[in-house]
């Protein structure tokens, strides 16, 4: 035990002064062994040692207010810094005690539905959100759009839609070049299961005229009510409000955005360099930390006429967001994009802490703490200010960062990392607690839109609001998945077999599509006769257009094939062998 330092201060300022007696790794990083003097009292402050290294700070203010703001000497390199009361923590260590302000947390976390779910088939988590009114919504819309141009029969209810989204399922399981690959018969990449379920031209046809929206409701550009997000609208409103109603997070949230990859031709579409898909829609996303569960989930559609131009429009986003979350006692987590001193502020206010890293030239920000007037290099402790109930924190590693938390104290934490300059491959260093806690619990949409892209339908469309609906299904299987492995007895089933079990779950009770001898076409199977065709057809067995003087035409075709065929020899040829062409300059 190091004994206890004494210090004394005369001060002839009407001004608090601060002085640091120790070195700052010998205890919490950013303040040390402080004196304080307010006024002309003299104050004597004892600083008694713990732990092995030495110091650690233990300061007893002369204080009335709960915290005390006060400024620096220059000679110090800090303008202004907070001094707060220390506790003891759970490892005997001092630290500053911070984020007691906040509600307890006690909100009811997982499964918030009344259904039994211990039992439950994977397509059960999935019918949380894709519930019957999805099913009868896209059937009545996608009728109703493909009825306006052609006179088909229309899809029956549901039934058809599960095969769709079946194969729609299987297609980000299973990825190909292009649609027609999946009913292509080339034998190493071959996959029957596609054409027992449907035709491909059944497939593209309902794909072409999927729609979820009337027509007859659009409101046009420059009008009040108008919405970009017509098209894709009513689907957003009906699954995504489901995603907070059936799951309760934990106490850490995180918020981010996620691209949707979209190289078409739309007004929303955005181009980031810095993001793997440079192209797309840019959504905001709100997400339960250590799961990824998406709990919010809110796309850009361009400025808003209507925003407080005092708050910014990323305020007004995180607003939205944590609207449903407010008051109870959550953390959030998000980077710079988002963060500032009054939405730091406003979540305080109700109840909710909040860490994320922060731009010093963001409006409420010291100037002091900038790089031009605060240089810091690699292996310098961090430091610390404190304002209310916001703590600042610059620190520089592998490169400068700054963080704003109304969550942590300026403590820190020592963590081993890896390091290719050192002899053991690792090195040590000593780090804040809010990026200790910041890397913990960011991460969670990075983790949701990496799941939910593992299995995503990979072709392309030029509506562009099929890639926004493809989107919505994938993170709903997610989310199914993620309350699965919640409720479900282990061991669980992986993303991709909990995926297939939804397949098999869809197709439960379809005809399969079979020729009555499977492996041997209809036309060596049954009775075939020749007619004289109305125009002449080029014959399928000996034409070839590839080659030069190749094609053949012929006035007869076959009733029941309906190809064009020549008398002799070619409809004995193509009825008798599975291998039929020959041309006829091969002959």
């Amino acid at each position: 035990m190091v004994p206890p330092c004494k210090a004394r201060v005369f001060t002839k300022h009407k001004q608090a002064i601060i002085s640091t007696l120790c070195p700052t790794e010998m205890g919490v990083a950013g303040v040390n062994v402080v004196v304080v003097s307010i006024g002309e009292q003299l104050l004597e402050v004892e600083a008694a040692g713990v732990g092995e290294k030495g110091l650690e700070v233990a300061l007893a203010l002369w204080i009335q207010l709960e915290r005390l703001c006060i400024q620096c000497p220059t000679e110090v390199g800090v303008a202004a810094v907070h001094v707060a009361v220390l506790c003891v923590g759970e490892s005997g260590d001092l630290v500053e005690a911070a984020g007691d302000w906040i509600k307890r947390f006690d909100e009811p976390v997982g499964y918030l539905g009344e259904k039994d779910l211990t039992s439950a088939a994977p397509l059960d988590f999935l019918s949380h959100f894709l519930t019957d009114d999805f099913w009868n919504l896209i059937t009545n819309r996608t009728n109703r759009y493909a009825h306006q141009f052609l006179n088909s029969q229309q899809l029956k209810p549901n039934s058809r839609f599960y095969y769709v989204l079946a194969l729609h399922l299987c297609m980000g399981l299973v990825e190909k070049a292009e649609i027609e690959d999946y009913w292509a018969e080339f034998w190493p990449t071959y996959t029957p299961g596609f054409g027992k379920i449907m035709s491909r031209n059944r497939f593209e046809i309902i794909l072409s005229f999927l729609h979820f929206a009337n027509n007859s409701e659009y409101v046009g550009r420059g009008q009040p009510s108008h919405d970009r997000l017509f098209k894709v609208r009513p689907v957003i409103d009906l699954i995504i409000p489901l995603f907070s109603a059936v799951y309760g997070p934990l106490k850490e949230l995180s918020l981010d955005e996620m691209t949707i990859a979209f190289k078409g031709k739309f007004t929303l579409k955005q181009y980031n360099p810095k993001k793997p898909d440079k192209y797309g829609y840019k959504v905001y996303v709100l997400s339960e930390a250590s799961s990824g569960y998406v709990l919010q989930w809110s796309m850009y559609t361009g400025q808003n006429a209507d925003a407080d131009a005092d708050l910014g429009a990323t305020h007004l986003i995180v607003r939205q967001l944590m609207a449903q979350y407010t008051g109870k006692g959550h953390e959030v987590y998000m980077d710079s994009y988002y963060t500032s001193p009054a939405i730091a502020n406003e979540l305080a206010n109700n109840d909710t802490g909040m860490c994320g890293t922060v731009n010093c030239k963001r409006r409420g920000m010291p100037r002091c703490l900038r790089q031009t007037e605060l240089p810091l290099s690699k292996g310098d402790d961090p430091v610390f200010m404190r304002h209310g109930k916001l703590l600042v924190c610059a620190w520089h590693d592998t490169k400068r960062l700054t963080m704003l938390s109304s969550l942590h104290g300026n403590s820190c934490v020592r963590k081993l990392i890896r390091s290719k300059q050192s002899v053991t491959g690792f090195r040590e260093i000593n780090r804040p607690v809010c990026v200790d806690r910041y890397n913990t619990f960011m991460g969670g949409v990075d983790t949701a839109d990496q799941r939910m892209k593992t299995y995503l339908f990979p072709h392309r469309s030029r509506k562009w609001y099929n890639r926004i609906f493809n989107a919505i299904l994938s993170i709903s299987v997610v989310n199914s998945h993620i309350i699965y492995s919640k409720c479900a007895p282990g061991p669980h089933k992986p993303l991709k077999a909990f995926v297939q079990n939804i397949i098999t779950a869809l197709l439960q009770g379809y005809s399969k599509r079979e020729s009555k001898k499977p492996g041997r076409p209809s036309r060596l199977t049954e009775r075939h006769w020749l007619c004289v065709a109305d125009d002449r057809l080029d014959c399928v067995v000996c034409s070839d257009r590839a080659r030069s003087k190749g094609r053949r035409q012929t006035k007869y075709r076959c009733s029941q094939c309906g190809v064009g065929l020549c008398a002799v020899p070619c409809n004995e040829r193509y009825h008798t062998l599975k291998n039929y062409k020959l041309c006829h300059l091969d002959t």
